[in-house]
């Protein structure tokens, strides 16, 4: 199904760095079961991804766990950050970028979608109005660069844009050879289906078994999966509703739930 916990493969792999909802799991004051939960498939840090191929590593969302999801994963070096959308569980750990710029000495490319790139620069502005490097390495140097519909390079791969919609706002996913990466979306553009065809591992936002205004619900989800017809789907964002072991044996074939630190291998 997948490498392990944070494996090292050969070929495209996917690593999620987070698995959970803006809460994270546990959440702050929630005895629940799944918050109390031993199993360590049961805590989420906030959705985020990484995807190796080659030589090439990629960061998928940037929220405020990135510190210990980097040290978890070993992860010292990234060649480019895609921004899904600005809301602050992806977001918010744009700071820790700091660790990859000072060790690189070297500009980081982050994507995203023209208005997110404009609310980084205006809400983030101290990282970008530093242009004589008067704080150095201290702050991340990061390059704003806006995606559109055309696939971007990036060293060894190729990242095609899938527009989504998350609630009223919109938000963008991501494919990369034969997987594709789709989380905080509660509808799929029929006009974004002609770039998930052919996919082998589909990562899709399912974030409970009910209903959500911005999000889909496990429901929703497996007809996602059946409509786009990948080979593997999981599923991430999950929340605390969701207890790993029980949940994942009423899945149906070929749809799995994410956890943190799984690595899933796309050939």
């Amino acid at each position: 199904m997948g490498g392990g916990i944070f494996g090292f493969t050969m070929g495209l792999s996917f690593t999620f760095l987070g698995s959970g909802t803006s809460y994270g799991v546990p959440m702050i004051g929630c005895g629940c079961p799944v918050c109390r939960s031993a199993d360590r498939r049961d805590r989420r840090l906030r959705a985020a991804g990484c995807l190796r191929d080659g030589t090439t590593t990629l960061l998928f969302d940037i929220g405020p766990d990135l510190r210990e999801q980097a040290l978890r994963a070993n992860l010292d070096r990234i060649d480019a950050v895609f921004l899904t959308h600005t809301h602050a569980d992806h977001l918010h750990g744009i700071d820790d970028l700091r660790g990859f710029t000072r060790l690189s000495r070297e500009m980081l490319p982050v994507y995203a979608q023209k208005d997110d790139v404009d609310f980084v620069r205006q809400h983030f502005n101290y990282i970008f109005e530093d242009g004589d490097f008067r704080l150095g390495w201290g702050i991340p140097r990061l390059d704003l660069r806006v995606v559109d519909g055309a696939a971007v390079p990036v060293g060894d791969v190729s990242v095609q844009p899938v527009p989504l919609c998350h609630g009223r706002g919109a938000a963008m996913g991501y494919r990369i050879g034969r997987l594709a990466y789709l989380t905080d979306c509660s509808l799929i553009p029929e006009t974004s289906y002609p770039l998930l065809q052919d996919l082998e591992v589909l990562i899709i936002d399912g974030l409970r078994w009910h209903a959500h205004p911005t999000h889909f619900s496990f429901e929703q989800a497996f007809a996602e999966a059946r409509k786009i017809g990948a080979g593997r789907t999981y599923l991430t964002h999950l929340t605390h509703d969701i207890a790993y072991a029980a949940t994942e044996r009423q899945l149906p074939d070929h749809i799995h739930l994410a956890y943190d630190g799984l690595v899933v291998d796309c050939s």
